[in-house]
């Protein structure tokens, strides 16, 4: 008797984790925060505060338009009241400043929040607008074309699919990967982190030259360094993994 108890409340212990998992997914959805901002006449965005994930398109069949969004996670945001107007984007906004639009993510922290708050930016901006981002945490979605992305990050995970004239990443711990759909022969990379894990590629068959300054590096390319050539490569860091192809 005692071991069918024992089997019995493992089955709903199971049972009640399942339900709270399937709860939890249905609470991880997005939720707008106020209304899209009309992007028409923005050359640039400029985001910055603690943690956010960020994606930015240049689509030409899509408006121009940013939204900011929060998503809760995690097994305290089944308990969050859906009354009670709580939300974990204060301090959160955005603004035109001339030709750029500014997103501010604020200072919130997860520290002490069970809902693991995440603030999420979508943006559809007009081709070679200029990003940059500097946070402490960023999760970066680059796809279209773009004039320069300068993303600073002490965690970064990084994506680019496109064209970036001047792309420069930085931070403490950098995890990027880079395709070139296009190449124009006037590109640089800048890269500079402690710890990197890094991945370029070049749709496009092209020379490029590279150049190396780390304390443990292992870089692997396909392509031959051709001095003065470009896209020009620039790797400085600590402990560097990179990937070239």
């Amino acid at each position: 008797m005692k071991k069918r108890h024992i089997l019995l409340a493992g089955l709903a212990a199971i049972i009640a984790l399942a339900a709270v998992d399937r709860a939890v997914a249905f609470r991880s959805s997005a939720m707008p925060l106020g209304g899209a901002v009309d992007l028409s006449g923005i050359t640039g965005i400029r985001v910055t505060g603690q943690a956010s994930r960020i994606s930015l398109t240049t689509r030409a069949d899509a408006p121009l338009t940013a939204q900011l969004s929060e998503r809760r996670e995690g097994w305290g945001s089944i308990w969050r009241s859906a009354w009670t107007g709580e939300t974990c984007a204060a301090g959160v906004g955005m603004r035109r400043e001339g030709g750029d639009l500014v997103v501010e993510m604020g200072d919130h922290s997860r520290l002490f929040d069970w809902s693991d708050c995440t603030l999420e930016l979508t943006a559809n901006l007009a081709p070679e607008a200029a990003v940059a981002i500097h946070q402490q945490a960023a999760e970066v979605a680059l796809a279209g074309d773009f004039s320069t992305a300068d993303i600073q990050a002490n965690a970064g995970d990084v994506t680019v699919n496109g064209h970036v004239s001047h792309l420069s990443l930085s931070g403490a711990a950098l995890r990027a990967a880079a395709s070139f759909a296009t190449i124009r022969h006037d590109e640089t990379i800048a890269l500079a982190g402690k710890m990197m894990d890094v991945t370029l590629r070049f749709l496009t068959p092209t020379p490029i030259s590279y150049a190396v300054a780390t304390t443990a590096s292992f870089i692997d390319s396909r392509l031959p360094n051709t001095p003065g050539a470009k896209p020009a490569i620039t790797i400085k860091g600590e402990m560097v993994r990179a990937r070239i192809e």
